[in-house]
């Protein structure tokens, strides 16, 4: 299945989840080639407010410890992630990201809201799952050959706080069916 770049995420195939809009390369390798640093940071800092959003929607929503206390900590995580991402753009010459959902981050939000007890759980489960596995690879691609030194160093600090995130987001939809 190719992988490819689409402004705000990776897209394996036909799965298009969370954070996607403008398409770019693949190298032969089947690596996939990093985003520009302004489109990177803009993207890295929109998907992790599409993460603080879906978790204070679930905070709202859900009556269940363990999705709660999920929630709880992307809103933080995601938080100290999208203040590193921006200082980092900064200090790169870039301007500051907006604190903004894309149209398909907002409609992954709106899915959310309409879904209450274990329906919810589950959906916020599997939109987790596959939030963080884009999210992941994006990471790890700039992480690995971003052209911006500044924005590759903090891709290199939230690939952990990321790869931890989609485990924990795993075991949740696994609990939940």
């Amino acid at each position: 299945m190719a992988t490819i770049w689409k402004r705000g995420g990776w897209v394996a195939g036909a799965l298009a989840v969370g954070f996607v809009t403008a398409a770019a390369a693949q190298a032969p390798t089947g690596t996939p080639i990093p985003p520009a640093a302004k489109d990177f940071a803009s993207d890295a800092v929109q998907a992790s407010q599409y993460e603080i959003v879906a978790a204070q929607v679930a905070l709202a929503q859900s009556q269940t410890s363990s999705v709660r206390a999920f929630a709880e900590e992307m809103i933080a995580d995601h938080t100290r992630a999208q203040e590193a991402m921006t200082k980092a753009a900064i200090a790169s010459g870039l301007p500051a990201p907006t604190l903004a959902m894309n149209s398909d981050e907002a409609h992954l939000v709106a899915a959310l809201q309409g879904v209450r007890g274990a329906d919810f759980d589950k959906l916020y489960a599997r939109q987790q799952v596959l939030a963080h596995s884009q999210a992941l690879a994006v990471e790890q691609s700039y992480a690995s050959a971003g052209a911006d030194g500044n924005l590759r160093q903090a891709a290199q600090g939230d690939v952990p706080m990321i790869q931890h995130h989609l485990e924990m987001a795993k075991t949740l939809a696994d609990t939940r069916g």
